[in-house]
């Protein structure tokens, strides 16, 4: 599973408020790290690494901030609050926040 999958994946991309596959492409590269050999996301024979948990948090925070905007039930008499999916995007971004992975880099 290539690291855009599994991004696809834990952001339930295609659900309202949906992302497109362009942005999480740019989120994704955002997220980049360096490799295990010590080379950065630029440098040539980059093995592509990311910090996904990161770049979920942010596709969250953009679905929060598209559902931001809705504060009522929509359908009316659907029982669907919008403003629940505002505190659930967010809650999903705490989640992905927490669980980012720390880099150190040591200089000698």
């Amino acid at each position: 599973m290539t690291a855009l999958d599994k991004l696809k994946l834990i952001t339930a991309w295609t659900d309202d408020p949906a992302l497109t596959e362009a942005e999480l492409e740019d989120i994704l590269e955002a997220a980049a790290l360096m490799d295990e050999g010590g080379r950065a996301p630029e440098t040539e024979g980059w093995s592509p690494t990311y910090d996904v948990n990161r770049a979920a948090s942010e596709a969250w925070l953009i679905k929060a901030a598209r559902a931001a905007v809705l504060v009522e039930v929509d359908p009316p008499g659907s029982g669907i609050v919008t403003s629940k999916v505002f505190d659930n995007c967010r809650r999903m971004a705490r989640l992905y926040q927490a669980r980012r992975s720390m880099t150190v880099s040591i200089l000698n």
